[in-house]
């Protein structure tokens, strides 16, 4: 789960409990039926947000359950705006598919080689969803607190699930794994929980098992104060805030929890703002006579769509857009249809980016551009996109001109 997915942290947090605590007052009254149920998308827009990711529309499973915190913290970062939503939702989940891959394919040689999956903390299968595109489901479990993103996740993905909980010593798991990916858990620990997580994790991969999870690091942090902070606050609306709140730390505090749960002996690394562009990725190998040194990881692209106005006879676009795996920024890419109706390069001024990055190299992140409202009507199709050379995009932005316009 994650808070900093758009600028201006504490804001967003504050604006988030708000709007959380509204929508558990209106849901606590509608039947399980309700709860249970997908967000409905315009089929014309799913068929194209596909296409534009390069997703397979016969195998792709893209229905959103309405009990998503994931989904619905992209909802209230883009103030209802479904679509929207629904794009960067589609377009984390492959980013977080694209940066594992690159793991298991050095672990492994591949994923057909990689015998079983762990997603843990899994959700509502935001990136379960993109695996079982490369892994056979019967070789992919997913596991997390709410029994509805377990039955969510075997009915919509036809893959298999544990119940987790909130305490590590109740957990229990049947069987080992090749693979163990925890999205952003321990961004949300308190200390207390924080090694004896980590150690129930590392116990159930196999001998040749890889732990992947992330962090959010202590960089972060409104005000950082030593390696470790936690702050009573979050986006789950049932958790308690003081099992699941939000987490800050040190490169230091992670090596000595590595430590302090495996041994001296761990095999692991770390790579800072190298998840999604912000937080901090760490790599356990429960096989010692891995060679670190040739793991060549490459954090990929990371940006946002600002704003999309009209100015003028002109429609102007604005936000931020960073490649982290290369040292020349990426193309920012304005299309409709097949036709590239503008191109550009970051160069505005973005220090607000370059903290979330954690370098100084992306202080310049910040994009604009402009097309003549002449040449694009108010109902077509508009997408925005980074990318790298021909071999690397990510998608920003895909909508109608006019639901993309701010008013």
């Amino acid at each position: 789960m994650r808070l900093w997915e758009f600028s201006g942290g504490r804001a967003i947090r504050l604006r988030l409990r708000t709007w959380f605590d509204s929508w558990r007052r209106h849901h606590n009254s509608e039947d399980a039926t309700s709860l249970a149920s997908i967000f409905e998308f315009d089929p014309e827009f799913v068929r194209r947000l596909l296409e534009t990711l390069r997703l397979s529309p016969a195998s792709f499973r893209s229905a959103i359950s309405r009990e998503d915190e994931m989904f619905l913290h992209q909802l209230e970062g883009y103030r209802g705006n479904r679509e929207r939503a629904c794009v960067a939702y589609m377009s984390v989940g492959k980013q977080m598919m694209d940066e594992v891959r690159q793991l298991a394919h050095w672990a492994f040689g591949g994923w057909e080689a990689c015998e079983s999956v762990l997603d843990f903390a899994s959700g509502y299968g935001r990136f379960a969803r993109h695996l079982v595109q490369e892994v056979s489901p019967q070789r992919v479990w997913t596991s997390d607190v709410y029994a509805d993103a377990l039955r969510f996740n075997r009915e919509q993905l036809g893959v298999g699930g544990f119940a987790s909980t909130t305490d590590p010593d109740a957990f229990e798991c049947p069987r080992r794994f090749d693979l163990v990916f925890v999205s952003s858990l321990f961004s949300h620990l308190p200390s207390h929980r924080f090694v004896a997580w980590l150690a129930k994790l590392y116990s159930l991969l196999s001998d040749r098992g890889l732990l992947v999870f992330t962090t959010q690091g202590i960089d972060l942090a409104d005000d950082p104060a030593g390696d470790f902070v936690f702050q009573p606050i979050s986006e789950s609306r049932s958790l308690d805030v003081q099992e699941y709140g939000l987490t800050f730390v040190s490169q230091a505090f992670v090596a000595g929890a590595i430590r302090a749960a495996i041994g001296d002996g761990a095999a692991w690394r770390g790579f800072p703002h190298g998840y999604l562009g912000f937080q901090d990725l760490y790599v356990v190998s429960r096989d010692p006579g891995r060679r670190f040194e040739s793991l060549r990881y490459d954090p990929g692209l990371a940006g946002h769509v600002d704003d999309c106005r009209r100015v003028g006879d002109q429609i102007g676009l604005a936000g931020w857009a960073a490649d982290l795996g290369a040292s020349s920024p990426p193309r920012v890419q304005v299309f409709s249809g097949a036709r590239c109706l503008a191109e550009c390069v970051p160069t505005v001024e973005r220090p607000d980016i370059a903290k979330q990055l954690g370098s100084d190299a992306f202080s310049r992140a910040g994009w604009w551009c402009r097309i003549a409202a002449g040449a694009v009507g108010s109902d077509d199709w508009i997408t925005i996109r980074i990318a790298r050379g021909a071999e690397l995009e990510r998608v920003l932005s895909l909508g109608k001109l006019k639901a993309m316009l701010r008013r």
